[in-house]
């Protein structure tokens, strides 16, 4: 294999490519290459609601926004394949491939990334005439030896040996997965191009040939198309630009999307009959003048925003084998998976652009392409540095032109009001360097109810105290207790490290696979994930046996009296739980934390279908219900149910629950427990929720023992706060210990 630079160029459409095929011999057989006839249907019908403006996932870093796109699931889909090849078959059946690439083991991903990682390091520069210089060849052409050790590399190269017909088959696969990715994390807004280009390196054409749908507005690429004009011309009588655009545009019609097009593919007004009964318009400009200069691209103005110079092609080096003597004279797959990749980049970068906007620094594709690949292999915890934090996990916009008016004026998940992201900027972070138990940590995508709720664990010093001793730390790698190790890990880095945020990437995956509600970009419920999350720690610790750290402080134990209204007959029973979820007083604004514990604990008469069997009386009999405190947890987790119904409709109580630092639960303990050791309790971590039902965001505010100051901990965002500002009408967990926490005792600190 050889570094070669491989060039992309915006083209017109050749006139062969817009007429019909003369009839093939032997009918009009297709193949999977060739789409369904389905834009000739009339059923379709346009959505009465159009979309104005693009709206997109947002992804704390670069690199986790890129991996997002090329998972496990893209791997497998090339692997799966060079199976089959490998085994004898030129093209295996999906259920044979499917068995034989279901599990993507660790050591096979991390060989695929390294392999990204070094292809992509050329990075990507924009325009016709650009060169590289020898030192960067040579270091391309360096690396040969490190990837002929590579497995992903022989998957590969096995993928070489096909057909061009099945090599099409193969990297069509691989983008639709990679374009399904895309369409999950981003939706286009109204105006969309079709850009052609040819693939040439070495002075040479290659007969594959890119199509791109692009959003005007952005630059973003929503689908994507490699293909040979002949193969098409072999397989179906229909015009090559027809197959082309209807496989662009097949998840975009009805939604009456403006397509602009080279007048090249005019077709004589047949192009936009065929698409405009589908609920899209095709409009024809100018043809492209592949002549003219490129522009350049950078973090443009909203006048500029259109003209990203990604839509007129780009150069970059590549690496490729020495032509097969049995295959093509050209090879075309390699070629075509460079192409794919360096979208994944161009995407990345143009999200990153976005989100961006009206920062001071300004990145050029190339640095960032590069930066992007040197840290794509590398440990989890390394963000691309040339980009700056977001606190966002998503963000939606209604065109570039209102994109600074939006940043100050919405809430969307992850966003606060303009005030508070200012308190919580880079510009306010600590400063000094990170203190211990002082570390933000860094977005993976809507992860803000995640990072919450590790903050308050991060602060609950004895549970710290006791995960970080060294002989509990050795008992628990003896033991192989993969959650805890991993958050023990998480907690060394918030104590002992010394950067002021981190990514807690390890111990998500590590959350999501034990929990695969929680494996998605969705909003969760932090409640629901704290009380997962510590019934996970307990039973990898409970691998000892007996009772562990986390029952020790977080169980306390509810004691029921029931009183039959009839006999008087009565029955006790006790009930352990880790979170009280306390209710709201209705139609009132404000309230305390001590009207909600007294509403959960009032005493309760149970009558018409919730009677209970009386023992003594053999019957159903109206009861009385009196609940108790009768063991109170060393912490004490309140949960304000904000979230419930209203007649149909499900509703967020915006109640303003008042709390202080100091909380007495004396009224509720019950006789066997009434001891002032047990009533007073000391505030230590709030989480906060902003926004309502379907969109919020979440915040920490977390005392720390060590410095005895409170911090607001917004994702990656740390700031100092004074006592005062503690109370919020946001709060939605109160955490409390018993004791008052010292300075937490942690070797190294």
């Amino acid at each position: 294999m050889k570094a070669k630079a491989l060039s992309v160029r915006e083209c017109t459409w050749m006139s062969e490519e817009c007429h019909l095929v003369e009839e093939l011999h032997g009918g009009t057989q297709r193949n999977s290459l060739c789409l369904p006839n389905i834009f000739r249907s009339r059923k379709v019908k346009p959505l009465t609601k159009i979309q104005t403006g693009p709206t997109y996932q947002v992804y704390h870093t670069a690199r986790e926004l890129l991996l997002e796109v090329l998972d496990r699931g893209a791997v497998r889909e090339l692997i799966r394949r060079a199976a089959g090849v490998k085994a004898g078959a030129h093209r295996p059946s999906y259920s044979q491939s499917r068995e034989q690439g279901a599990d993507l083991t660790e050591e096979e991903y991390t060989e695929a990334l390294t392999w990204f990682s070094i292809v992509l390091q050329g990075g990507l520069s924009v325009g016709q005439n650009c060169s590289f210089d020898s030192e960067l060849m040579l270091k391309l052409d360096g690396w040969q030896g490190v990837l002929k050790r590579n497995s992903f590399q022989t998957n590969l190269l096995s993928l070489t040996r096909l057909e061009d017909r099945d090599k099409l088959e193969a990297l069509s696969a691989f983008c639709s997965h990679l374009t399904r990715r895309y369409q999950a994390l981003y939706t286009p807004g109204r105006n969309l191009a079709v850009k052609k280009y040819t693939l040439s390196y070495d002075q040479g054409h290659c007969s594959l040939h890119l199509a791109l749908l692009c959003d005007t507005s952005s630059g973003f690429i929503c689908n994507m198309y490699l293909y040979s004009a002949e193969q098409l011309q072999r397989q179906s009588r229909k015009p090559v630009v027809e197959q082309v655009v209807g496989h662009l545009l097949r998840p975009f019609c009805g939604h009456r999307h403006l397509v602009q097009m080279d007048s090249s593919a005019r077709m004589d007004g047949r192009l936009s009959d065929i698409f405009s009964s589908l609920g899209v318009d095709i409009q024809f400009d100018s043809p492209v003048n592949t002549s003219s200069p490129p522009v350049m691209l950078k973090q443009t103005s909203e006048d500029a925003v259109s003209q990203l110079a990604h839509l007129q092609g780009w150069t970059g080096p590549a690496l490729f084998p020495q032509p097969d003597q049995k295959g093509s004279v050209v090879e075309v797959f390699l070629p075509g998976l460079w192409v794919t990749l360096h979208i994944l980049c161009i995407n990345t970068f143009v999200l990153h652009t976005l989100q961006c906007e009206g920062s001071l620094r300004q990145v050029s594709l190339t640095e960032f392409s590069r930066t992007l690949a040197s840290k794509l292999a590398a440990d989890s915890s390394v963000t691309v540095p040339i980009l700056p934090r977001l606190n966002s996990s998503v963000y939606q916009e209604t065109g570039l032109t209102n994109l600074s008016k939006q940043r100050t004026n919405t809430i969307s998940c992850g966003h606060v009001m303009e005030n508070e992201r200012e308190g919580c900027s880079s510009a306010a972070r600590l400063q000094g360097g990170n203190r211990p138990g002082v570390c933000g940590l860094d977005n993976a995508g809507n992860s803000c109810y995640l990072n919450a709720v590790l903050q308050c664990l991060c602060s609950t010093v004895p549970l710290v105290e006791h995960l970080l001793d060294q002989d509990t730390r050795k008992e628990l790698r003896r033991l192989k207790c993969r959650v805890v190790v991993t958050f023990v890990r998480l907690l060394e880095e918030m104590w002992l490290g010394r950067s002021s945020s981190c990514a807690p990437v390890e111990a998500r995956s590590v959350l999501c696979s034990i929990l695969p509600q929680f494996n998605n970009c969705s909003q969760q419920d932090a409640q629901e994930l704290l009380l997962f999350l510590l019934n996970a720690l307990h039973d990898d610790l409970n691998k000892r046996g007996g009772s562990t750290i986390v029952s020790h402080l977080f169980e306390g134990q509810l004691a029921y009296m029931t009183l039959c209204m009839h006999c008087d007959h009565q029955t006790h029973s006790t009930q352990t739980f880790t979170v009280l979820s306390l209710p709201l007083p209705t139609d009132i604004n404000k309230c305390s934390i001590q009207d909600c514990l007294s509403l959960f604990f009032e005493q309760t008469v149970l009558t018409g279908g919730e009677q209970m069997l009386c023992s003594m009386c053999g019957l159903r009999r109206e009861t009385t219900v009196l609940t108790c405190l009768d063991k109170p947890p060393e912490i004490l987790l309140l949960h304000l149910k904000r979230f419930g119904c209203k007649g149909k409709n499900q509703v967020k109580l915006k109640t303003n629950v008042e709390f202080s630092s100091m909380l007495d639960l004396s009224p509720f303990l019950s006789s066997s427990v009434q001891n002032n050791s047990f009533s007073s309790y000391h505030l230590y971590a709030v989480v906060n929720h902003i926004g309502h039902l379907n969109m919020g965001h979440y915040t920490a505010l977390c005392h720390n023992a060590l410095t005895r100051t409170w911090h607001c901990f917004d994702d990656s965002a740390v700031r100092e706060v004074q006592d005062s500002l503690v109370q919020s009408p946001n709060a939605y967990m109160l955490l409390y210990s018993r004791k008052p926490f010292q300075k937490p005792n942690i070797h190294g600190l």
